[in-house]
């Protein structure tokens, strides 16, 4: 195990020890959440999987959020272990710190950093494929995991109610990042209604990526789609004193090679204390 990877492992271990006392001591909202592709709703698995959970605490005009992830090759193609892979593996761990998006001020403010290593990710993702008795794949993994890497970034998101002459009023929102790991800008126009204690809302958009050091990481190097087009639908509702969102995101996939649709079920619990 590299330096490198002990000093991520240590430092993403503090940080979520202080998101957890912070959260013992003063909270206000937690959630739990997760991104899955191969439990989408139109099929067991599309474009290449990606598998994120993670919490987010919320205070005040504050955000917390330790996000877990896992980027793989195609998985889809089962057909024998020296598939040819389409993009590298990696295990990813997220640490954002941000201001949350409030009425009153349109700009808000965030930064991260992100690092890929060896963090156990890849075992609970074996775990999973042994309950549902599908193949294992953590050693073809390892033929193609990418190095080991630390980055840094900022972004700034904007929002605002705008009139439209299809959707009328509706929210535009931007986000823009940058970062040794990537820069981007992401446009959409969003809304939602209640009806019978149930939110819907949608959101249609435009992502625009310059680079993507995930994306084209070694030892595959992928090519990158820099235009990236999306559409999301869900719901949010109460149940027991929780809230309860479940989303739906539909998207053309991060690497250039595949034009398939890539869907991704966004699913997660809030608790305010």
């Amino acid at each position: 195990m590299t330096p490198q990877t002990n000093f991520s492992k240590s430092f993403f271990t503090f940080a979520c020890a202080l998101l957890t006392a912070n959260v013992a001591n003063c909270g206000e909202t937690l959630t739990a959440y997760f991104y899955n592709d191969s439990v989408n709703g139109f099929q067991l698995s599309d474009a290449y999987e990606t598998h994120n959970m993670g919490l987010r605490y919320e205070k005040g005009n504050y955000y917390a959020q330790l996000d877990l992830g896992i980027v793989s090759p195609d998985m889809w193609v089962y057909k024998n272990q020296y598939r040819e892979a389409n993009r590298s593996f990696g295990e990813v761990v997220t640490l954002e710190l941000g201001q949350s998006v409030a009425r009153d001020s349109p700009t808000s403010y965030y930064c991260n950093v992100k690092s890929v290593g060896e963090f156990g990710i890849d075992k609970m993702q074996d775990f999973a494929h042994k309950l549902l008795f599908l193949q294992p794949v953590n050693e073809i993994n390892d033929l193609v995991r990418m190095p080991d890497e630390t980055w840094f970034g900022v972004g700034a998101r904007f929002n605002r109610e705008v009139t439209t002459p299809v959707l009328g009023e509706t929210i535009f929102a931007a986000d823009a990042y940058v970062g040794s790991d990537r820069t981007s800008i992401q446009v959409s126009l969003s809304d939602s209604m209640l009806r019978n204690a149930v939110t819907y809302g949608y959101s249609v958009g435009l992502e625009a990526v310059a680079y993507d050091e995930i994306v084209t990481a070694a030892p595959i190097e992928a090519e990158l789609r820099h235009v990236i087009p999306f559409a999301s639908f869900g719901v949010e509702f109460d149940l027991f004193g929780y809230g309860i969102f479940v989303r739906e995101i539909l998207s053309l996939p991060t690497i250039a090679s595949d034009d398939d649709i890539f869907a991704v079920l966004n699913a997660g619990i809030s608790l305010k204390f």
